[in-house]
């Protein structure tokens, strides 16, 4: 395996940094801190560039909040000066794993995503003459779990780079939940490494195991086949691997039933012969229209339409949305909008 030095000098470029205080700004300019980071921008960009050079930057810490989505997570924010260093070392290092990643892991890559895995899933059962049985299974607390010394070990048959290295373990153990356990969620980087932690057990599962219909969505992984008993030795198998990088399956989300059923990934259930929303999102829907004709609805009205359109269209749902906005009016915004109107 090919592995990379001399990376440490293109994160700290004037280009890089500005790059990546572009993209960490993005849909955020009316944030106070970066209000205030702006008001000196070139001498903030300078003053990292220094202290990366000189290995002197240290992260400044976490903000920590909670978001229901619709699970209840706790959400650890970095500074935004830390952000753009997080950045600058994704911008670098991304590529470099990226094409080691198998074609069925979709989470957190360019080209990739939510949308591209419910279409491959779909393209899958549509390879079986007969809809097939799936085993669906998940990784009990995940980020929390992921051990530091065995992700820079994965990283270190990438990565020579001592500097490189060394940046990594500061942002890994600026993260003090467990010492050398655990990576936050809200990190860019964090969506990278939690990647890189599974990509040996994609390849067990392709090239070991010949699961052929494999998919992963960070923790969540999908495999199909037209055998029950395949797919629960293969659980089985997966569950041993995990152990290996301290990992173990979440013990009540463990499935294997027929695809005919329908398949709850991704934020849609994908069948045979069509793709539905979720029935809890429809009823979230629903009741954000009824707040929004009330007027108690605490934020702008249409980006939750259009985030609403935004997620439905991915789906088999223009009856759907047409019996909704016959009910609610207010959604013929996102419906002209997505269809045209009607």
């Amino acid at each position: 395996m090919k592995t990379y030095n001399n990376l440490y000098p293109l994160i700290y470029t004037p280009t890089n940094l500005f790059s990546a205080y572009v993209q960490c700004r993005r849909g955020k300019g009316d944030k106070p801190y970066v209000i205030e980071f702006e008001a000196h921008l070139h001498e903030h960009l300078d003053s990292l560039a220094e202290e990366l050079r000189s290995q002197e930057w240290t992260p400044k810490g976490y903000t920590c909040f909670y978001v229901n989505d619709p699970k209840r997570r706790l959400i650890n924010a970095p500074a935004f000066e830390d952000r753009i260093v997080h950045r600058a070392l994704y911008d670098v290092i991304y590529g470099l794993f990226r094409r080691g990643f198998v074609e069925g892991s979709f989470a957190c890559q360019r080209g990739k995503g939510t949308h591209a895995g419910v279409a491959r899933l779909q393209q899958f059962i549509h390879n079986y003459r007969d809809p097939p049985y799936y085993l669906q299974v998940d990784i009990r607390s995940y980020f929390a779990s992921i051990d530091h010394e065995i992700l820079m070990n994965i990283i270190r048959r990438k990565i020579a780079d001592r500097d490189v290295l060394s940046l990594i373990q500061k942002i890994l153990g600026s993260y003090c939940d467990r010492p050398g356990v655990g990576i936050p969620l809200g990190n860019l980087t964090s969506q990278l490494f939690a990647n890189i932690y599974l990509n040996d057990l994609d390849y067990y599962a392709k090239h070991t195991l010949k699961c052929r219909h494999y998919l992963r969505y960070m923790d969540d992984i999908v495999i199909l086949n037209k055998s029950k008993a395949q797919l629960w030795d293969w659980k089985s198998a997966i569950e041993g691997y995990l152990t290996g990088l301290h990992l173990h399956l979440h013990p009540r989300k463990q499935i294997v039933a027929p695809a005919r059923h329908g398949i709850d990934w991704l934020g849609y259930v994908t069948y045979p012969d069509h793709v539905r929303v979720r029935n809890r999102n429809i009823h979230r829907v629903y009741d954000r229209l009824q707040q929004i004709e009330a007027g108690t609805y605490p934020r702008d009205p249409r980006g939750s339409i259009m985030s609403w359109m935004g997620y439905s269209i991915h789906a088999d749902s223009y009856g759907l949305n047409q019996s909704i906005q016959q009910k609610h009016p207010f959604l013929v915004m996102g419906t002209e909008k997505f269809y045209g109107g009607y």
